[in-house]
């Protein structure tokens, strides 16, 4: 495991937002565990700041160029997205066929 070297300060902040992270999640997780969250969570964050203001031309070109690079591993994501997506799909449908609407909060009402 790679280590990284932050301050104290954000050590202990680190150390205290732990307890947000369990309470959240209802149940416990190591300080490595929380850090590589918040890590993760960061980079997600500023990556969508950068490209979220972008058209999606650009986005479209940007993967194009991604699958013309790396293209096993682009387009099998793209397949698994495609899978995923139409099994969610599938799944909405049977669920309005047994009377269930999906709503726009996630949640499902009886007809």
């Amino acid at each position: 495991m790679s280590k990284i070297t932050i301050s104290k300060e954000m050590y202990g902040r680190v150390i205290e937002f732990k307890h947000v992270v369990e309470a959240v999640m209802k149940e416990e997780i190591s300080s490595d565990g929380c850090a590589e969250l918040i890590l993760s969570q960061g980079i997600d964050s500023m990556l969508a700041d950068l490209l979220g203001s972008q058209s999606q031309t650009i986005l479209l070109k940007s993967l194009q160029q991604l699958g013309s690079q790396y293209p096993m591993q682009v387009y099998r994501y793209v397949a698994e997205i495609l899978k995923k997506g139409a099994a969610v799909q599938e799944q909405e449908k049977m669920k309005q066929k047994i009377g269930f609407i999906p709503t726009a909060e996630g949640k499902s009402e009886t007809q």
